[in-house]
């Protein structure tokens, strides 16, 4: 399912494919755009954590922690207790806003760093949650999904069911060029939320 925006961005109408050709700095700009929403990704973590009043907030790369990797890890210190599941949801929240930016960018000038942008901040909640529960040799509460579930006590499929549905809104809007659907988080120091507006 995850492979569906790739379809919807090859598919794309008007023309609104990466480029002509494959050319060989392609893999970079992929390799680029990974990356980049990879860091973003973790900044969203580190940032409500300044924004809450944790102390100590730091970030790793390509971390081997306690028999467990991560691409990516955001830890701190004296994180409040009502704004753990806002901490948690960082990552996501910051690669909502990283699809909303790639989305406008592809639009107007449908580049290979673009088109990639758009698929890895596109899939990310929903590839992190097939990950934390049905890949990972255990579910570490260091994965947001993980931590999420343990915070919430809502069940491995309902948080599938929502990361699921968040990709079928990104891919529907990308495939159509339409915003009847757009998802999105809100949230504040206590709570936070993924929603889904209808635009008529």
């Amino acid at each position: 399912m995850g492979w569906a925006i790739v379809a919807a961005v090859v598919g794309a109408p008007r023309g609104a494919h990466a480029a002509d050709g494959w050319s060989v700095t392609d893999p970079l700009a992929v390799g680029l755009a990974f990356l980049s929403n990879l860091a973003i990704h973790e900044s969203g973590h580190y940032m409500i954590a300044s924004g809450v009043g944790a102390g100590d907030a730091k970030l790793k790369f390509f971390s081997q922690e306690d028999g467990a990797f991560f691409l990516g890890l955001s830890t701190a210190t004296n994180l409040p207790e009502e704004s753990v599941l806002t901490y948690k949801l960082g990552g996501e929240i910051a690669s909502s806003y990283t699809f909303e930016l790639a989305l406008r960018n592809f639009r107007g000038q449908p580049t290979t760093y673009n088109s990639a942008l758009l698929f890895f901040s596109g899939t990310d909640f929903f590839w992190y949650t097939v990950f934390s529960f049905y890949i990972a040799p255990q579910e570490d509460q260091r994965y947001d999904p993980a931590g999420i579930r343990q915070i919430t006590g809502f069940s491995r499929p309902t948080l599938l069911g929502a990361a699921s549905a968040q990709l079928a809104a990104n891919t529907y809007r990308v495939w159509s060029g339409s915003d009847v659907v757009v998802p999105s988080f809100s949230y504040d120091r206590r709570s936070a939320a993924l929603n889904f507006t209808v635009r008529y």
